[in-house]
């Protein structure tokens, strides 16, 4: 079985840019974040109705579920130059856990495809009524299928 690969176009900000005309490195975690939450969907009672995300594992979540970051890591590449273009970010699934699910990203110039940023998030979902992390569900695990790398 081939995994799947999700592209989304993240838009730059002006707000973006570093003194040097790159995107601030700290600025690629909010791409991942950004690229994460169009793949994923938002997290169930945030955003505005109607968003249809490919794989809604995040939409789905029970009542009282947080998607909270475990661990960001980020090894660039190459400057990712401020454009009017937005930044193309690959993003797919490396992992998934018992309660843990790690997600993958390339993040290219969005004007000559030039890997600037290889990533990878490890997300949790944690319960706050009960204070307790959830296990993945057989339901999530069977939406996640076709985005694992290896799979």
């Amino acid at each position: 079985m081939s995994s799947e690969t999700l592209v989304i176009d993240v838009p730059l900000r002006w707000g973006d840019m570093d003194a040097y005309g790159h995107v601030n490195n700290v600025q690629v975690v909010r791409i991942m974040e950004e690229a994460r939450v169009a793949a994923f969907g938002p997290p169930a009672g945030t955003g505005e109705a109607g968003f249809e995300a490919p794989v809604p594992v995040f939409t789905e979540l029970p009542e009282g579920t947080q998607a909270l970051v475990a661990e960001n890591h980020v090894k660039y590449r190459s400057p990712l130059a401020y454009r009017t273009v937005p930044a193309r970010v690959e993003i797919w699934v490396e992992k998934v856990a018992a309660a843990s699910l790690t997600v993958g990203y390339a993040i290219r110039d969005g004007v000559d495809g030039r890997l600037c940023a290889e990533a990878s998030t490890v997300l949790a979902f944690f319960h706050e009524p009960s204070g307790r992390l959830l296990r993945i569900s057989a339901e999530q695990r069977e939406l996640l299928r076709g985005y694992v790398r290896g799979a």
